[in-house]
């Protein structure tokens, strides 16, 4: 593709390279500032002898942190496990990045969770220091830590002005929506993408105002970033090497939901009818130029912003399939629930966003708990952590298993119709996003999640599970379902031979090669030639019968590419 190039296309990069060099250096250079952040602890839940938090570590200045460490002690609380962070210590304890949330950008937080035990009413709420932490956000509070002063920052900050952008990648101000006033929410922008060199950069821009510039890798890698800014979702590939250097855009999640690149009708930076720009929507970027999501809101660009009427946010991307519950308040509580399925009396465990809104259709995630284990043991795990990830996106299910049971046998299909019973209450009572249902657990948890995505395809878009294997009986239906499955190659409780066994037969299903390529977070890899949305990953760790340490992460994110 690349050797079509024109001689007036080579030309123009080098007429180029001085404005991106320059973008280049600034942006190394605002890489290279110290930023503080403001650290904060937070119960997620609390039971009579011990609790579930959180520490938010949220990077409020204009330069990036990498790597991170806090610490903090109980007076009389004790930590007895971790997730997403490496935790040392025994009181006082000491938390480190793990290798896929040691970069903070500029605006973006982190988060990583505990279960602990306590000597007391009620759970403690330590101060929380580090090298990064003041006592108050960076920019309202003095602090002791090092502190990027307005002045330093806007100066080192990478911030493409107007003429820049026109004279870089000749971005038209008629085709995108000029507003970069803050709505006042946190928006979570994921950008899925890969360079072919290593040595490609893109930059995210929201209402013409740049967010967060990253250099790819040569795998598929996720780059969050949070911000306040509306307008139109842009990403621009601005490095072009004129030869070899390209950049593959899969998607943009914004606020979980899925932006197909090759959807998108504004693509500047594709190479198609002998010019950049020209042929049919595409993942790539083989020409320096950008990409246009469409708003930050979802909602198609208005004819005074937009130098035509089509619109570029696809529609699988800008409209929900909200259930029958969707429109009226919510019928159902938080808390413990009973429900009556075939004679039998079932009960679950029910999340719901602290700001739930009637009209916003939610993804529905199902957390199955371990052999022996309950819904109670799932919701102190934070739904296996993936609550304090999900930031109000998400409504959480933890389901009992049935009386006289380890786990979830499924006898006569009763585990299934438990299932069924639940979603029908939970469709017609709450505002579910009908196309993003989702199966998570681990061990007994992993073999129903299993069994779920074999029997209800239809209704379940991707599964997460862990430590599984094919011992939950039911129906396999024969079609596809997206699942991202981890197994630890120690497992002495359920062999990971079992475990491979279950994804073969996902992988079988779903149409994939036998071709893997490494996806993050590392160790995983993902089937290549899969059906169209229907992907797995396969993530053999280094350990037992356990959960491993990326799972929170890797598992959500995962969610969230549908």
């Amino acid at each position: 593709m690349n050797a079509c190039k024109s001689s007036a296309h080579q030309r123009l990069q080098h007429l180029k390279r001085p404005l991106v060099f320059l973008g280049m250096a600034t942006a190394m250079a605002a890489a290279a500032q110290t930023a503080s952040a403001a650290c904060t602890y937070q119960i997620d839940n609390e039971w009579s002898n011990g609790f579930v938090a959180s520490i938010q570590i949220k990077n409020d200045t204009a330069a990036p942190v990498n790597n991170w460490s806090v610490n903090w002690q109980y007076a009389n609380n004790r930590v007895t496990s971790s997730w997403n962070a490496n935790l040392s210590g025994s009181n006082p304890y000491t938390a480190t990045n793990v290798s896929w949330n040691g970069n903070i950008a500029a605006g973006q937080t982190v988060s990583f969770g505990f279960q602990g035990v306590k000597n007391g009413a009620t759970a403690e709420r330590p101060q929380i220091n580090g090298t990064l932490c003041s006592a108050a956000p960076a920019s309202s509070a003095a602090s002791s830590t090092p502190v990027v002063s307005s002045s330093r920052s806007s100066s080192s900050v990478a911030v493409v002005s107007s003429s820049r952008i026109s004279s870089s990648v000749a971005l038209s101000s008629s085709s995108r929506v000029a507003s970069s006033v803050p709505t006042g929410a946190r928006n979570a922008i994921t950008v899925r993408a890969l360079g072919t060199t290593a040595t490609e950069s893109i930059t995210l821009s929201v209402g013409g105002t740049e967010v967060q510039s990253w250099t790819l890798s040569t795998v598929m890698n996720n780059y969050t970033v949070e911000t306040a800014l509306v307008g139109d979702v842009v990403v621009t590939f601005a490095n072009d090497d004129g030869g070899n250097a390209d950049v593959r855009i899969d998607y943009v999640n914004v606020n979980g939901v899925t932006r197909q690149a090759e959807a998108q009708a504004e693509n500047t930076g594709a190479w198609g009818n002998n010019r950049c720009g020209g042929g049919a929507p595409s993942e790539w970027l083989h020409c320096e130029g950008y990409i246009n999501f469409g708003s930050v809101t979802g909602e198609p660009r208005s004819s005074s912003s937009v130098a035509s009427s089509t619109s570029s946010v696809s529609s699988s991307s800008s409209s929900r399939a909200g259930s029958t519950g969707c429109g009226a308040p919510a019928k159902l509580t938080n808390g413990r629930r009973t429900i009556s399925v075939n004679g039998l009396n079932r009960e679950y465990v029910l999340d719901i966003p602290s700001n739930y809104n009637q009209n916003n259709p939610y993804k529905l995630v199902f957390g199955w708990h371990w052999r022996g284990g309950s819904a109670n043991d799932v919701v102190g795990q934070g739904y296996y952590g993936m609550k304090s990830l999900s930031n109000n996106t998400a409504i959480f299910v933890a389901p009992d298993r049935a009386a006289g049971t380890d786990g979830w046998t499924n006898a006569n299909g009763r585990d299934i119709a438990f299932l069924q019973s639940m979603l029908t209450q939970l469709k017609s009572s709450l505002c579910i996003d009908e196309s993003r249902i989702f199966s998570t657990g681990w061990s007994y948890g992993g073999m129903m999640s299993f069994a779920v995505g074999r029997e209800l395809p239809t209704t379940f878009r991707a599964i997460a599970p862990v430590s599984g294997a094919f011992l939950t009986p039911h129906v396999d239906s024969g079609s596809a379902t997206a699942a991202w499955i981890a197994h630890g190659n120690n497992d002495t409780v359920v062999s990971q031979s079992s475990g491979a066994q279950a994804r073969d037969a996902y992988v079988r299903a779903n149409g994939c090669s036998n071709t893997t390529v490494p996806v993050q977070p590392s160790p995983c890899v993902e089937y290549q030639n899969c059906a169209a949305g229907k992907p797995v990953v396969w993530c053999s760790f280094n350990g037992g019968h356990s959960q491993p340490s990326f799972y929170s992460s890797g598992a959500w994110n995962f969610f969230n590419r549908f």
